[in-house]
């Protein structure tokens, strides 16, 4: 990924903030333009520790498993050349799988297999349009999956999850003697890998199309696992108290058909009293303020994005911002919801809720003290962009400081030279703003 930021910043509320990861290759583009991110993972991991939005098909963690099993160690190698080892035959075996999958979806047709969650399926189904045009009838795992397999592939996406849920060390990519050894040899056996392919995986070479297509209906991203797999996946999500208590209730409460997550979470929340339960309850009810303050506050930012791209001077002033709907709807619901966070913050009082609650401290801070004290559009629009820059500001890609979106020059609002970020759509209203994704897919 473009940019690798772990870097500290003063921000403009006189608190010191790291900023998120923001994988891009821009200076100025940003995921995170108004620094909520880090809040919203300390949320996430307050409901579901360990799981990741991206990844969310749980047979990677088989493909990953059974790539390091095959690989053949030998104990007089060193650990880079043992470490190297497995990592080449998971990315071999990851792209036989990828193949597999194309194959296997294309003799029932895609309705019948879906290919929804293959990292680099967009470049397994021209492999496999080669071969066919070629009447080939084997194949080896020469060909290319992803820009960079390793990092956008099972090993980037699934490892810190497979690590976090006990499967393998990920800086040695070696399974633990008990689940994720067990794992692996039962996706082998379950999804009956043939010797030939198991061999082409741990040493290279090529195995048989029809052969490959016949494992692959077993083998599926989306096909139903046999016990012995789905119990060690039961085993690795239930092992963390958090993580079980939170499946338990999402079993329980089912999305309904056009449910968005915070629905489901806010139906989740009702439900649940004080006890054993209360730190989730604590964290559901904050999940919800903390994503009212998110989504107002990032639609100021989009507002200010679309006035500066639509209006025909290509600049906004006091007086455009005053005569803003959306603009003075931020204005009048924003003060609000933030008050709504810091009271749903003051009222906690599960230890296990409160841990490390001093993450959400930066936010907090800048909407009590910044926006929600804004009493017109214009300070409202300045407390947005002290923020923004700020953020931007404390990011850093190839050694050069992020740039801002926004910034004032002879009293009016203007694009700066990056030009990037924003929506290509107008939003009008919080509703507009796609929330933070809290792992429930997943």
């Amino acid at each position: 990924m473009g940019a690798t930021t772990i870097a500290s910043a003063r921000a403009a509320d006189d608190v010191f903030f790291l900023t998120a990861y923001d994988p891009s290759d821009l200076p100025g583009s940003s995921i995170d333009p108004l620094g909520f991110e880090r809040g919203y993972l300390f949320l996430a991991d307050k409901t579901l520790p360990g799981l990741t939005n991206a990844a969310s098909r749980p047979r990677y963690l088989s493909v990953l498993c059974a790539g390091s099993h095959l690989a053949g160690i030998d104990l007089a190698d060193s650990p880079r050349e043992q470490y190297e080892k497995r990592l080449a035959t998971i990315l071999r075996l990851e792209r036989f799988w990828a193949l597999a999958n194309v194959l296997a979806s294309r003799e029932n047709g895609e309705d019948d297999l879906p290919l929804h969650g293959i990292r680099g399926v967009r470049y397994a189904e021209p492999a496999a349009d080669l071969l066919r045009e070629q009447g080939a009838r084997k194949t080896d795992a020469s060909f290319r999956l992803l820009s960079r397999q390793m990092p956008y592939g099972a090993v980037g996406m699934y490892g810190s999850v497979a690590e976090g849920m006990r499967l393998l060390d990920r800086q040695t990519l070696q399974l633990t003697p008990d689940l994720g050894q067990r794992l692996a040899e039962g996706f082998l056996r379950e999804t009956e890998m043939p010797r030939t392919l198991q061999k082409a995986v741990r040493e290279g070479g090529a195995v048989s199309l029809a052969g490959l297509a016949v494992w692959g209906r077993k083998a599926h991203v989306s096909a139903e696992t046999g016990t012995g797999e789905a119990g060690c996946f039961a085993e690795a999500l239930h092992q963390d108290p958090v993580r079980s208590r939170m499946a338990g209730l999402l079993r329980s409460y089912r999305a309904n058909d056009g449910d968005s997550e915070l629905a489901r979470m806010k139906r989740m929340m009702h439900s649940l009293g004080n006890g054993v339960d209360t730190d989730l309850r604590e964290a559901m009810r904050t999940i919800l303020s903390y994503e009212a303050c998110y989504r107002l506050a990032q639609l100021g930012i989009e507002r200010l994005l679309w006035l500066c791209r639509t209006l025909p001077a290509g600049r906004v002033g006091g007086h455009d911002l005053a005569n803003d709907a959306v603009m003075r709807l931020i204005m009048e619901q924003l003060p609000r919801a933030a008050a709504r966070l810091s009271e749903t913050l003051e009222a906690a009082t599960s230890e296990a809720f409160l841990q490390d609650i001093a993450r959400l401290h930066d936010v907090k801070t800048f909407l009590l003290r910044r926006a929600a004290a804004c009493n017109d559009t214009w300070s409202l629009a300045s407390a947005l962009m002290e923020r923004h820059e700020a953020v931007q500001r404390g990011k850093f890609d190839r050694g050069r400081r992020k740039m801002p979106w926004l910034e004032v020059t002879a009293g009016r609002i203007g694009l700066t030279m990056t030009r990037v970020g924003g929506l290509n759509t107008e939003a009008t209203q919080p509703e507009k703003i796609i929330p933070h994704p809290y792992r429930l897919e997943s």
